[in-house]
């Protein structure tokens, strides 16, 4: 019941956000206007992913414990938003993209303490910090472009995401982490509840806040998963 109320919680939030920062999307400059690299005719709001990282924030305040990772994982998110945000509306250079992403990695590795610390196969358990730390860092940082250079069909990142995080709760409930397949149904329902608006015709479109918070949340979860909940699922 916990697991569905979290879900619904969060497809509901980001479906409630969506329609009123649809109506603000010209105003603040956040639309996805045509272009002959571009398939859609018409100027589209990319505010998708500021509903969807709201809509992950409220379930996970009102039912995850208040730890340091999960407020580090908050902190991130927010960092990834701000960033996001900016980047949908301005258009950043891709030195300050990877500063907010830098940042948000930073922030979950050194509050939070997730980072990957056992190597399968290379007779280092655990991995000292010199190695542990940077292959943690490039790690976050590739899977979050990852998600982020996806995005470019309606669905598309949203989709892979969604496979993704059904594949990482299910380990993590044979695995015993249920905070892990908590937050996997938060962002599960924030994915449910954009695509209620992504579907074609799209009305609107995740933008970079959205496709980064997916992207990092995939990886943080998945470090979590092998290197907390059951370290033999390296």
């Amino acid at each position: 019941m916990l697991l569905f109320s979290a879900f619904l919680v969060a497809l509901v939030v980001t479906m409630a956000l969506i329609p009123p920062l649809m109506r603000v999307a010209e105003r603040l400059s956040v639309v996805d206007r045509p272009n002959e690299r571009k398939v859609h005719t018409g100027a589209i709001p990319r505010i998708g992913g500021m509903a969807m990282v709201v809509g992950a924030c409220i379930p996970i305040l009102l039912w995850l414990p208040h730890n340091a990772t999960v407020m580090a994982f908050l902190s991130a998110l927010l960092i990834l938003l701000l960033f996001g945000a900016w980047d949908d509306s301005k258009e950043l250079d891709y030195r300050l993209k990877f500063l907010g992403q830098f940042l948000a990695v930073f922030v979950i590795i050194f509050w939070g303490g997730v980072n990957i610390a056992i190597f399968p196969f290379t007779g280092m358990d655990p991995v000292p910090t010199y190695l542990s730390i940077p292959f943690t860092i490039i790690f976050l940082v590739g899977v979050t472009n990852a998600v982020n250079l996806s995005d470019g069909l309606d669905g598309l990142a949203a989709g892979v995401t969604l496979l993704s995080l059904g594949a990482i709760a299910l380990l993590a409930k044979l695995a015993g982490g249920d905070v892990i397949i908590l937050a996997s149904f938060v962002v599960a329902g924030t994915i449910f509840g954009f695509l209620r608006y992504n579907t074609y015709p799209a009305r609107t479109f995740m933008g970079d806040t959205g496709s980064q918070f997916l992207g990092f949340t995939v990886g943080v979860l998945s470090v979590m998963l092998t290197q907390q909940a059951n370290t033999a699922l390296n």
